[in-house]
């Protein structure tokens, strides 16, 4: 079984007079249920933006009895600058992102997995992502996690499938910035290819049931 919890919930405000005024990502834990602390598995879904205070990350992974070494590995839906803030907190941190992000040139000194497609990753000490072809029932994911190329906001951007108490969560960092993006049926404007983020909004919506946006609260569909 796994565990969900917010670690940070993101902002993001924008208008044509005034440009961005607020922009911090959503980082989320995930948490593989283990039959002692010492073998629970901490999985971070993106990071901060680099211009926070870097103990406000430390402070809110804290309030849920985390500390930076005890993450194993941090899943990164795009290197946009935004989300990749203050990584050098882990240190024993595996960083996963898709092969095709233009900033990975940022983790030349860290340990990392460049994904070049679909996998499923088992979140366990002797687990390592297997590639896919196709999708696997996603409510049977059990201990592992569905890792899903979109591109579109970015030539590597990800989206993170969990089944938690039932529920498959979807991570989708800018495929959807945050509800209101959903409810209109947005894609993040300043993106890659926009055109083509329609395809991965329609999967999300289609095979999940509660939403963990880019820039904003979870919410259920």
């Amino acid at each position: 079984m796994l565990q969900f919890k917010i670690v940070q919930n993101g902002t993001f405000e924008m208008t044509p007079e005034t440009g961005m005024t607020d922009n911090r990502p959503t980082c989320s834990l995930i948490a593989s249920d283990g039959w002692n602390i010492l073998n629970k598995w901490n999985v971070l879904i993106d990071l901060d933006h680099p211009i926070k205070d870097s103990a406000d990350l430390v402070n809110s992974l804290a309030s849920i009895d985390v500390a930076p070494e005890q993450i194993q590995v941090i899943i990164l839906t795009h290197l946009h600058p935004d989300h990749i803030g203050h990584k050098d907190l882990f240190s024993n941190a595996l960083f996963i992102f898709h092969e095709d992000e233009r900033l990975s040139f940022h983790f030349k000194e860290n340990r990392v997995f460049k994904l070049d497609g679909d996998v499923v990753y088992e979140l366990s000490d002797d687990g390592w992502p297997q590639y896919v072809d196709t999708v696997p029932d996603l409510q049977k994911l059990g201990n592992s996690i569905y890792i899903r190329h979109c591109p579109g906001h970015t030539r590597g951007s990800l989206v993170i499938f969990a089944c938690i108490e039932g529920l498959v969560y979807a991570f989708v960092g800018g495929t959807f910035i945050n509800k209101e993006y959903y409810e209109k049926w947005q894609p993040p404007g300043m993106s890659w290819k926009p055109e083509s983020i329609y395809e991965h909004m329609a999967f999300v919506k289609k095979h999940s049931d509660v939403i963990v946006p880019g820039h904003g609260e979870p919410f259920r569909i």
